[in-house]
């Protein structure tokens, strides 16, 4: 039977990922993916969700093609392409940068799924690159500044490397090469930095950020919240919402910057330039004090009027679903009352994402389409989250069965028995997780008859290996045995 939730959360709820696809990101200085998930990089699409499988392509940069110019964010792996195409944008304003000098700095990295490796590399953009330009090989020295050898093993989930950044002003930057040695890809991440105390300016402290994340309607209103260490209200500043197009997230954001900017003599809000001054820009504004302000952080409060309380209904949802040729396509209805963004996502019983699909619908019904990223049969839960434009959430989760079409998982030998008769094609039963693998025809047939209690690096579904040698057909339906 159909098991229905339904709860009302914060916005907060949404950086809690309920696993994790593959593969991993940096977290110091973290990579534009992961900020793009802890919300201080906004309008980055669904590689918000994901930020560990951003960016996996084919292995060999700077080699041509490998991701292609125009694509070195995202990649070509077509699910990295299709997650994080938004992430091959580049303005010098587009993203937060991380505050870093030149000399010996750590470079952290996170796995979620980790892989024998190669190496990890990173480069960085020439001296005189152009930062309102897309990203090519000719934005970068093609010599990596740091190089170190993964020496074909397993990795730790978290490594850290120590490096020699070289001498850069502004903004720059890095490109941070992950290369697995047991596959074709490499997973390529970027890494926005501004170089620090290279420009003089008396602005050299960060304690705030405007990251418009909504838009805002006629009516409502934004402010700052300044504390020093405790809060001091008399240095709050308000910006009145008279418009719905001044409620558009580049307009408000630049609005309140240039606001504070006029009334507080010990805050500029904006982007520096080469002359140190600050000014404020469309889109993310970075809030400054000089040194001895005494002032230590700054909040965005927002204030918005939601006239109709929000209201989601979902509809499709289906008890079981059928994989076939290797995809479980899942469609489902959201009728709402208000404005909301709608996103689902297919979790599996350790909790890790599989599938997600995204909407926007006001006052009306929306279909949502999830892509499925190699669907198992097993049990899942889909988790439907409606989102209002002032921060409102709810959240309608069902319980859910995917299973094989009929008769995908006949076997002729049940796994080890008569290994020397495995030829491509050959199905056996794997006992220790009742799945049935397919022997891979070609040249690497010959690994399948490969085993021994000490050495199972082929077994299917077990070895280390196993996916050179052997295709997972599905859970097991007959026997057909020899």
């Amino acid at each position: 039977m159909m098991k229905l939730n339904k709860v009302a959360l914060a916005l907060s709820s949404l950086l809690v990922s309920g696993g994790a696809l593959a593969h991993g990101y940096l977290t110091e200085p973290p990579s534009r993916d992961l900020l793009c998930q802890k919300g201080v990089n906004t309008d980055c699409g669904n590689a918000a969700y994901e930020p560990q499988s951003v960016g996996e392509s084919t292995k060999g940069f700077p080699g041509v093609g490998t991701p292609p110019d125009g694509k070195l964010a995202s990649g070509n792996n077509s699910n990295s392409e299709t997650l994080a195409a938004r992430l091959n944008e580049q303005t010098s304003e587009r993203w937060a940068k991380n505050k870093i000098q030149a000399g010996e700095h750590d470079f952290s990295w996170h796995f979620t799924a980790v892989h024998a490796t190669q190496n990890w590399k990173y480069f960085i953009t020439k001296p005189d690159w152009n930062p309102n330009k897309v990203l090519t090989r000719d934005s970068f020295e093609l010599t990596p500044f740091c190089v170190h050898d993964g020496k074909e093993i397993v990795p730790p989930k978290d490594i850290t490397h120590s490096c020699t950044i070289p001498e850069r002003s502004g903004y720059h930057v890095i490109y941070a090469n992950w290369e697995v040695s047991n596959t074709t890809n490499t997973f390529y991440k970027m890494i926005d930095v501004e170089f620090e105390d290279t420009v003089p300016s008396e602005w050299k402290k960060t304690i705030g950020t405007i990251s418009p994340k909504l838009a805002l309607k006629a009516g409502d209103s934004v402010k700052t919240r300044v504390f020093g260490p405790d809060e001091r209200p008399e240095l709050s500043t308000t910006l009145n919402i008279n418009s719905d197009a001044e409620g558009d997230i580049n307009i408000w954001s630049k609005a309140l910057a240039a606001r504070i900017n006029a009334q507080q003599p010990d805050l500029r809000a904006g982007q520096k330039n080469n002359q140190g001054e600050v000014n404020p820009v469309e889109g993310m504004n970075t809030i400054y004090t000089r040194d001895g302000s005494g002032l230590t952080r700054v909040e965005i409060e927002l204030d918005t009027h939601e006239e109709v309380k929000p209201v989601m209904e979902i509809g499709g949802v289906k008890n079981q679903y059928t994989i076939t040729d290797g995809h479980a396509p899942i469609e489902l209805t959201a009728t709402v009352t208000g404005e909301m963004v709608i996103n689902a996502k297919l979790f599996d019983k350790h909790n890790t994402l599989l599938g997600f699909g995204s909407e926007t619908v006001k006052d009306g019904s929306v279909n949502v389409a999830l892509q499925n990223k190699n669907p198992k049969p097993g049990n899942y839960t889909l988790t439907v989250v409606g989102i209002t434009r002032d921060q409102q959430m709810l959240q309608q989760s069902f319980d859910l069965t995917l299973s094989e079409a009929a008769g995908g998982g006949d076997y002729q030998f049940t796994y080890p028995e008569n290994i020397k008769q495995y030829v491509g094609g050959t199905k056996v039963l794997q006992p220790k997780d009742g799945k049935v693998y397919e022997c891979k025809k070609g040249q690497t047939s010959g690994w399948c008859t490969i085993y021994a209690a000490s050495a199972n690096h082929y077994e299917p579904g077990v070895g280390g290996y196993w996916k050179d040698a052997w295709s997972e057909v599905g859970t097991a339906a007959k026997s057909h045995k020899h």
